[in-house]
């Protein structure tokens, strides 16, 4: 050891040499880089949280929200264009009504333009989506219009972000256009549009097979059990999802025919995104669209008409000395969507087409309360 201490004081002079001169170049760099990262003359994304004080303090870009008198809830958003080749990101986090609708309009140099007529998605609970508005929509300056079917707008927080082209390396499997914010992950631009994203449909290749088993979000914390018919069972399984209102600190149990197959705990975003929320008890909570994966053990499949369910539990209920422990709190609002199966199977049922899947939309059953959280209540399948 003594020995191995000595050589490194040896090479000291020479180790320290070589510091200073990577520190100075990283610098330099460093210099350079800075420079170029806030070269950019787009200013700087603001969030507004409702309601809206009236002396708050508004970027020169943004003029000062109005909420008009009109029979229906309406907040119009003044905006002046800073730069002709930038593109708008409108993040809104907003409280459904049930059976309502949140319309949204470009009032430019070119007349009303309808962006979304309807931004809801039909689960009656707490939102969060994401808008991208071209430069060509946004030729000069105009007004961001949110109409509600209520006399409450029902809008919490919204966030603007100018965005602008970069060069970047992208696969050439990719045919649509990324778009990257500050913080949160990158999106298709196809899924900003405003309008309804239902799950692609089901595809071959190779030997993975993908099924989509919604094609719309649901309203789940009352029990609904899906179904996806499979000819035979595959080698390996996969589950992915999307899911909104799960209290942090909490997982999804997932259920196939009727017995527990194990747990998914959604990603946790950056801690710096702005669906992050707090109350007046500083309880933080989140809202948005989470996303979350499973490996699907394949022995609890079988050839045939197979279940999918999902409750909710609380992580403690994992740990050691907690085991089967439920969270027999009230219910609160749990929504999932494109909930998708990607299958493995064997080369030779791949080649010869032996496994053929229902790949079309697979029905969806409601059922009753479950007794506790932790268990869906039993079914029977005609």
């Amino acid at each position: 050891m003594n020995q191995s201490i000595g050589k490194f004081r040896q090479a000291g002079p020479f180790t320290r040499a070589s510091g200073w001169a990577c520190l100075l170049l990283l610098f330099l760099v460093g210099g350079v880089f800075s420079a170029n990262a806030w070269a950019s003359d787009l200013p700087a994304p603001i969030t507004l949280d409702f309601p809206i004080p009236a002396n708050l303090a508004t970027p020169s870009w943004l003029g000062h929200p109005e909420t008009p008198a009109t029979t229906f809830a309406t907040l119009n958003l003044p905006i002046l264009m800073p730069d002709t080749t930038a593109s708008l990101l409108v993040t809104v986090y907003f409280q459904e009504k049930q059976g309502g609708f949140m319309r949204i309009v470009w009032q430019g140099t070119q007349g009303a333009q309808l962006l979304s007529d309807n931004f809801y998605e039909g689960i009656g609970m707490a939102n969060q989506r994401s808008l991208l508005i071209s430069p060509a929509m946004l030729i000069g300056d105009g007004i961001l219009t949110f109409q509600c079917g209520d006399s409450v707008l029902g809008i919490q927080r919204i966030k603007l972000e100018w965005l602008e082209s970069k060069n970047g390396l992208v696969s050439p499997g990719v045919q649509d256009l990324l778009v990257t914010p500050s913080t949160g992950p990158t999106q298709l631009a196809q899924s900003l549009n405003g309008q309804a994203n239902p799950t692609g449909p089901g595809a071959w290749q190779g030997q993975l097979v993908t099924v989509p088993i919604t094609d719309e979000a649901l309203r789940i914390e009352q029990g609904v059990e899906f179904s996806v018919q499979l000819d035979n069972v595959p080698g390996a399984a996969r589950m992915a999802l999307k899911e909104a209102g799960l209290p942090l600190g909490k997982h999804l149990v997932v259920w196939i025919n009727q017995q527990r197959a194990g747990t998914v705990t959604p990603a946790v975003p950056d801690l710096l995104d702005s669906g992050f929320l707090t109350d007046a008890n500083a309880a933080a909570s989140y809202i948005g669209w989470r996303d979350g994966s499973f490996y699907v053990p394949v022995s609890l499949f079988k050839a045939g008409l197979n279940t999918v369910q999902f409750s909710a539990e609380d992580d403690a209920a994992s740990t050691p000395g907690n085991a089967g422990a439920a969270d027999t709190g009230p219910e609160t609002p749990l929504a999932i969507k494109a909930i998708v199966l990607q299958l493995n199977y064997p080369p030779a049922q791949a080649e010869t087409g032996v496994v053929q899947l229902q790949l079309s939309a697979p029905s969806i059953e409601p059922v009753p309360p479950a007794e506790s959280s932790s268990t869906p209540t039993e079914t029977t399948t005609p």
